[in-house]
């Protein structure tokens, strides 16, 4: 008889430790996923505030010592990007998506790997209209800074470009 209660009792055991297990799981993957939401709200909030050349909105977005690191290795502080978003010309056909594959958090610190693709139009010296694709491949470390989530990094991994549907360029970092 007292095997038996043993048995029991270890069965019961175990069932609530992994009952705990699940909710833990659980818990962790619906906070995880309240961060990619909240991420891509602010991955919006920097594709508007570059496409209206606002640099105090960008700014806001981003960690004081933020990096930009191109998939040739070429490194990029928050002012020097800046000033090159400020310099783009405003593009009226342009269409772009970021998409955060998956997003993983350790502490304050949180991790992103990214797709972003962006489409247009060129004029090409014929005067026709040739589109025009980019896809991009990123990690971002974000950083939780108070309340707030800034970007501290992005890396571009892999760059392809393509125009009339044709590979013009592909790059991938090294």
């Amino acid at each position: 008889m007292c095997g038996l209660r043993i048995v029991k009792y270890r069965t019961r055991l175990l069932q609530s430790v992994i009952g705990a297990l699940i909710l833990i799981g659980a818990a962790s993957v619906a906070a995880e996923e309240n961060l990619k939401a909240a991420l891509q709200i602010r991955y919006n909030a920097m594709k508007v505030a570059m496409a209206a050349h606002d640099d105090s909105a960008i700014k806001a977005l981003l960690a004081p010592d933020f990096k930009s690191i191109d998939v040739s290795g070429e490194s990029k502080t928050a002012s020097q990007m800046i000033a090159v978003v400020k310099d783009l010309k405003t593009d009226p056909n342009k269409i772009s998506v970021t998409t955060l594959a998956s997003v993983s958090v350790v502490g304050s610190i949180a991790t992103v790997e990214q797709q972003y693709d962006m489409k247009t139009l060129q004029i090409g010296i014929d005067g026709v209209a040739h589109p025009f694709k980019l896809v991009a491949l990123s990690t971002d470390t974000w950083v939780k800074l108070g309340d707030a989530w800034l970007w501290q990094q992005t890396v571009t991994n892999e760059m392809t470009l393509f125009r009339d549907d044709k590979l013009l360029i592909h790059m991938v970092k090294s």
